[in-house]
């Protein structure tokens, strides 16, 4: 049962959301529960050292509001690194959303 970490966009809230399944949480629409604002995982640096991640120089490096974004770009899911690169910075969303463009007319 994974239990994530989010963070609330509207008030910077921190909070825990445990889930029974990876399922469950990739479906949920999280909300904070003190503002009920939308919330989104947070990927702290304590989180990636982990001996399995072999990202987790890289991302420990990065400022906290592009974590997210550079977690799933190092992945290849663009349409998550487009998602979260929404307010941060319009040239990487766009860059992610063509690049999930080229890669679902390769299929």
């Amino acid at each position: 049962m994974p239990i994530y970490i989010y963070r609330c966009r509207v008030c910077g809230n921190l909070f825990e959301q445990l889930y029974l399944s990876f399922e469950q949480a990739e479906r949920k629409t999280v909300k904070c529960p003190q503002c009920k604002a939308a919330a989104t995982r947070d990927y702290s640096t304590q989180r990636f050292f982990a001996p399995s991640n072999p990202y987790a120089s890289e991302l420990a490096e990065d400022a906290e509001e592009y974590r997210e974004m550079h977690y799933y770009e190092k992945k290849r899911d663009w349409e998550k690194a487009a998602k979260a690169a929404e307010g941060i910075s319009e040239f990487a969303k766009n860059k992610f959303l063509q690049k999930a463009q080229q890669a679902s007319s390769k299929k």
